[in-house]
């Protein structure tokens, strides 16, 4: 085997093991497609240069095929072909198709409806580096083409990915997170906010006498699950509907404030059962009645409830 083939396999691997950090799976199909570079050329590498998108991190679901070419005037779009077809567009006397048989093909990007160039290593619209033609423009880059009405007219395929609530290196998103309150104080990293949280459930536990029911685990899964949610939020930042930070829990949508929220609530509840629960024994050894013991079952059903929301991802915003 020639040395110059062994090092095309090697490259070629190479590649493969990096498209597989892609979570999103039509992220990594959209990557193997003809027009997408790779290498040092690659216009995800380009594209992060550029806008801040750590695309390892976002996860599957980040990139939607849409069947409306409107639904693609916002955000990132990636226009495809499937195989090998017609091209009225062509500007070539002999050449009158575009993309190739049996393969699919991204003919062009565009973001919020302008097609985008390599820009030295960055990407960009028109104009936003010297010397650019129609070979500089990400995808296929076929002349007679790179119109967004021609592209809705050639185009099989089109994936959106609303690129905004992901990026991670914009000063306003980095402000946002950066003045993220988590309970009642604020930081600046998940692992502050679920140090300080150990340690008040830790402190919580030391206050109990006895042996209790179950209430001390299940706050332990509400530490456990909103410290996860916490963790995700801030490693890919993603703003909401309203404008605010989001994350998930199983599979679910969620506020970060409202995990934090729910959280710092559990929490209190948590401490309030644990003296409720010492005041019934205490009441309990004077043959005095139950008004601390009910109080406690009270306060325990309330912390059930919000580990509930936790597990499923759904009415966290209610606590």
């Amino acid at each position: 085997m020639k040395v110059s083939r062994l090092k095309e396999i090697i490259r070629e691997e190479y590649y493969n093991v990096i498209n597989e950090a892609f979570a999103d799976p039509e992220i990594r199909k959209l990557d193997k497609m003809s027009g997408m570079d790779r290498g040092y050329r690659s216009f995800w590498t380009k594209f992060a240069n550029t806008h801040d998108i750590a695309w390892d991190k976002l996860p599957a679901g980040t990139m939607n095929k849409v069947t409306n070419p409107n639904q693609a005037k916002r955000g990132l779009a990636f226009w495809v072909v499937n195989g090998r077809k017609d091209n009225p567009y062509s500007q070539y006397q002999y050449i009158n198709s575009i993309g190739y048989e049996g393969r699919d093909s991204v003919i062009a990007v565009t973001l919020n409806n302008k097609i985008q160039y390599s820009a030295g290593q960055g990407v960009g619209p028109k104009g936003s580096a010297r010397h650019q033609s129609a070979y500089d423009a990400i995808g296929l880059g076929k002349r007679g083409t790179l119109q967004v009405k021609k592209l809705a007219e050639l185009a099989d395929e089109i994936y959106v990915m609303d690129f905004e609530s992901f990026r991670g290196g914009t000063k306003a998103l980095k402000a946002k997170r950066a003045e993220l309150k988590l309970g009642k104080d604020t930081f600046k990293d998940a692992r502050a906010w679920k140090r300080a949280n150990m340690e008040r459930y830790r402190d919580i536990l030391n206050a109990r006498v006895g042996t209790r029911d179950n209430v001390d685990s299940m706050v332990a899964k509400i530490v456990k699950l909103a410290n996860e949610a916490v963790a995700e939020g801030m490693a890919v930042i993603k703003v909401g509907r309203y404008d605010e930070l989001v994350t998930h829990i199983n599979g679910n949508e969620v506020a970060m404030k409202d995990v934090t929220s729910a959280m710092s609530r559990a929490l209190r509840s948590y401490g309030e059962y644990i003296r409720q629960d010492n005041a019934a024994e205490r009441e309990k050894e004077d043959g005095y009645g139950s008004y601390n013991q009910k109080a406690s079952k009270e306060t325990a059903g309330y912390i059930k409830q919000i580990l509930k929301a936790f597990e499923t991802g759904k009415g966290v915003d209610r606590y």
